[in-house]
């Protein structure tokens, strides 16, 4: 039997009262931190103090740039001619009741030639992984968060290729459907991989500053509170410094640095901030590679989208570059309804479908009964294969 949705009518109502009461208390403390935000200065001595401090604590909030914290932007013009790339990575994690153990990671990428009349450029690649060294680098087999990280490598690593071939015509903007600040998740066993991780993945941006190339990591729905942390910490006074209370948000609770922006105008932008993060400030910045960010809304005064955009402090530096990726998100979200439409597009082309993966499955089985192998799944997944065949789509 499956969801038997009359039974949970009585907890949906409520849910929805909930939610309803919950938006409205978390709306009334948006107001203060408006407030909050327009007395900070950025000069203020007191407030550099508390962020030197903070930052001993690996506080996790915004550092203020030579910008206006409270400072609004608009959009600048879009250049006539700019070469608009992005690319996005999907994969298939090992999976024990297989036919067989393997992973794949498939990558898909697109070239907007921005003031040419021809059509974007589509492409996509599929890596499949089955040898030892692949599958057990640990004497485990590889966990997720390890694929996943092999996964963004790879797209950075595509983007570097476009880029050094698009800069000879046009100036060039990068995107990536999420922040640049990559997450490893890795255990302990796995340091020796998370730093060889990390390094290539500096030494790629790096390639990419070497193009003249820019390079943005675009968020949706961001739920980051780094800019109120930095209120929380403005508000605090000092004999109150403990971790516990640099990780409460305090009248900023459930706030979201989207929630506090949300006031900016179609096009516009916040002002540039540095992430605080502990891995920013102690592994990107000594490699030239620390991470800034803003925010804009890339939607409709009736229909806002504040958007998190991640860049390196490189990109920031350099005024063409800045403009090319705050307009150029803003210009491709106008064909995609609030979000860029290459990365739309870049993730279509990644994506891995049930139907795929099942043909895939049928291709290596062949393979491996050409090799005199009998390719079987195991009882539990055949099963699931029996009792969902009808309803289940690719996941776990």
């Amino acid at each position: 039997m499956g969801l038997e949705l009359n039974k949970l009518s009585k907890q949906v109502n409520k849910m929805g009262t909930t939610v309803a009461s919950r938006s409205a208390e978390i709306e009334a403390r948006l107001p203060k931190a408006r407030a909050t935000l327009k007395k900070i200065t950025n000069n203020d001595p007191e407030l550099k103090k508390k962020i030197k401090r903070a930052l001993s604590m690996h506080w996790t909030g915004a550092i203020p740039t030579s910008e206006p914290v409270h400072a609004v932007f608009p959009c600048p013009k879009h250049p006539k001619r700019a070469n608009i790339a992005a690319a996005d990575g999907s994969q298939i994690y090992p999976d024990r009741h297989g036919i067989a153990i393997y992973y794949l990671i498939n990558t898909g990428s697109i070239i907007f030639r921005h003031g040419l009349d021809e059509a974007p450029i589509c492409s996509s690649y599929p890596s499949l992984f089955y040898e030892n060294h692949d599958l057990y680098p640990n004497e485990v087999l590889i966990p997720s968060s390890l694929v996943n990280a092999r996964r963004d490598i790879t797209e950075l690593r595509e983007l570097a290729q476009i880029a050094e071939k698009e800069v000879k015509t046009a100036p060039t903007l990068l995107m990536l459907d999420n922040g640049l600040l990559l997450y490893l998740g890795l255990q302990t066993a796995e340091h020796r991989q998370s730093e060889e991780i990390l390094g290539e993945y500096l030494e790629t941006l790096s390639a990419i500053e070497s193009t003249n190339a820019c390079i943005a990591g675009v968020i949706d729905r961001p739920r980051a509170a780094n800019v109120l942390r930095l209120l929380r910490l403005y508000d605090m006074e000092n004999d109150m410094f403990d971790t516990n209370v640099l990780r409460s948000l305090g009248d900023y609770s459930q706030l979201t640095d989207r929630m506090l922006f949300g006031t900016l105008q179609p096009g516009e932008r916040s002002a540039i901030f540095v992430n605080a993060s502990p891995q920013n400030l102690e592994r990107y910045l000594p490699k030239g590679q620390k991470i800034v960010f803003y925010y804009v809304n890339a939607g409709t005064r009736e229909q806002p989208v504040i958007l998190r955009v991640e860049i390196p402090e490189w990109v920031a530096n350099q005024p063409e570059q800045l403009s090319l990726t705050h307009a150029g998100v803003v210009e491709q979200a106008r064909f995609g309804d609030g979000f860029p439409y290459v990365l739309m597009r870049s993730h279509e082309l990644a994506v891995v479908s049930w139907t795929e993966r099942g043909h895939l499955d049928e291709m290596i089985g062949s393979s491996l009964h050409r090799s005199g192998l009998s390719a079987v799944v195991s009882r539990k997944a055949q099963g699931k294969q029996w009792t969902n065949s009808a309803k289940r789509r690719y996941g776990k």
